[in-house]
């Protein structure tokens, strides 16, 4: 405590006897035993009772004599009677606890705080006894003892270490005893239902009135926060399994709402193996911390456009990379494929049912035309930029070459040209894919011989003759 302690001292009678230099009514105060008494008019010592003079009060004991150096009870109040006899106003003292009290505090020394009555702050109902001294809150018990550490709304310490779940305030016991107010708490506790930690570091935030706040989602510093009934700020996955949502508070360092893009180590109930290996993912939240996550019945993915930017996320929530087909159930996707290896495996692609993504190390879903590396060789792939969800594999003529599913369509390697079927009609293609136009007689690997019509489709079935139709 920073507060300056009072020292005890005892006057020597010349001490004492000089004290009536300070009284108005010499006829009623009287010096015996090196101590002051009061006599009334009947000149009898007055006992037990208060007595005024020149501005100061004293008060007069059972024996008679003026009381000094201590803290007195008396009508159910206290006060502190100074070195002079003088009741204490509007200060301080450092005293010890008198006997009187009959507590566990009995002996230990507590700090006071007398009012312009001389009469100590103190908890005299069910509610503590909250002050403003000095531009700061302080909380008293029932005996005027300033209180600190972990304070229920009783006005009573909390003395098990375990009980601190059930306090509203928190005086600040390593500076002055004033409450904590619109600040942060980061504190040591015993937690038998932790399983990792039974004596975990928590946050706690008490606001202007000093009280814990629990059981609620608060705005500190333009960052939000989310409270149990406990008052503990949340860390790490918190379900509400009513809206089914997610949202994430980062760890016990910084236990804040996550919103935008954030990378964490998944909940176990959202990706049991990835979080028991301690595996991180890519995550995105909305201003209300809600993580992106499929949300209809039979849905296992979502694609979300931010920043103009479109990406996929699985039914845990996690942002996915790589060349992905999606089947789709009307507007739900239903199945997300492992990232596809094989070029084969998008040639067997279902055009009605299945789309292709190929989303970048980012996540973004990439659009435009683009090589993909599969099975030892490069494709030609082509995204679309817009549509639902931008970046899916286009199919149709763009520019000169088919596309199926996002897949360039080329002949075969050596063959020179192939035909292909688009829409129900023969295209004739080359190796690289480009469509032959207003063709005659041109010939393949194989010594075939085929024509083409001004969009590249064939006029007849190829021959091993060359045609002498006039086109």
């Amino acid at each position: 405590m920073r507060k300056k302690n009072f020292c005890l001292a005892v006057l020597s009678a010349s001490a004492v006897l000089a004290l009536g230099a300070s009284f108005s009514s010499f006829a009623a105060w009287k010096s015996v035993n090196s101590e002051w008494v009061y006599t009334d008019n009947n000149g009898n010592n007055v006992t037990s009772a208060w007595r005024s003079d020149n501005g100061e009060s004293y008060y007069l004991g059972s024996d008679g004599y003026m009381v000094r150096n201590t803290l007195l009870e008396d009508n159910g109040n206290y006060y502190y009677l100074r070195n002079g006899g003088q009741m204490l106003k509007n200060g301080w003292r450092f005293l010890e606890n008198p006997s009187w009290q009959g507590d566990d505090k009995v002996g230990d020394a507590s700090w006071y705080y007398f009012d312009n009555n001389g009469r100590a702050l103190r908890t005299t109902g069910d509610t503590v006894k909250i002050a403003d001294i000095g531009g700061k809150k302080f909380a008293f018990d029932m005996y005027g003892r300033m209180l600190t550490g972990w304070i229920t709304a009783a006005g009573e310490n909390i003395s098990d270490d375990s009980d601190w779940a059930t306090a509203t305030y928190y005086g600040d016991s390593e500076g002055d005893g004033s409450l904590v107010t619109n600040a942060w708490v980061y504190i040591s506790v015993k937690d038998d239902d932790n399983e990792d930690d039974n004596e975990p570091t928590y946050h706690f935030y008490f606001a202007s009135n000093g009280k814990k706040t629990v059981s609620t989602e608060k705005t500190i510093g333009n960052v939000k926060y989310t409270f149990d009934d406990r008052g503990v700020a949340q860390d790490s996955w918190v379900h509400n399994s009513d809206k089914g949502t997610w949202k994430y508070y980062g760890d016990e360092e910084e236990p804040k709402l996550h919103t935008g893009w954030f990378q964490a180590v998944p909940s176990k109930e959202l990706n049991s193996n990835d979080h028991e290996n301690g595996t991180t993912h890519w995550y995105y939240a909305n201003s209300k911390g809600e993580i992106t996550i499929p949300t209809a019945d039979g849905e296992v993915g979502v694609a979300k456009t931010i920043d103009g930017k479109s990406y996929l996320f699985n039914e845990d929530g996690e942002m996915l990379t790589g060349l992905r087909i999606l089947t789709y159930d009307g507007s739900k996707i239903t199945k997300i494929s492992s990232e596809v290896d094989s070029i084969d495996t998008i040639k067997n692609m279902d055009s009605d049912t299945q789309k292709l993504l190929y989303l970048s190390d980012s996540g973004a879903a990439k659009t435009g035309t683009t090589t993909i590396s599969l099975d030892g060789s490069t494709y030609t792939f082509s995204f679309k930029s817009n549509g639902s969800p931008r970046g899916v594999g286009e199919t149709g003529i763009s520019d000169g070459y088919i596309y199926m599913n996002g897949l360039r369509l080329t002949a075969d390697e050596d063959t020179k040209y192939q035909a292909v079927t688009y829409k129900d009609q023969e295209y004739l293609i080359n190796e690289n894919g480009t469509i032959q136009k207003n063709k005659k007689n041109i010939k393949d690997a194989d010594d075939y011989y085929y024509c083409t019509d001004s969009k590249g489709v064939l006029r007849h079935e190829r021959s091993t003759e060359k045609c002498t139709i006039k086109h």
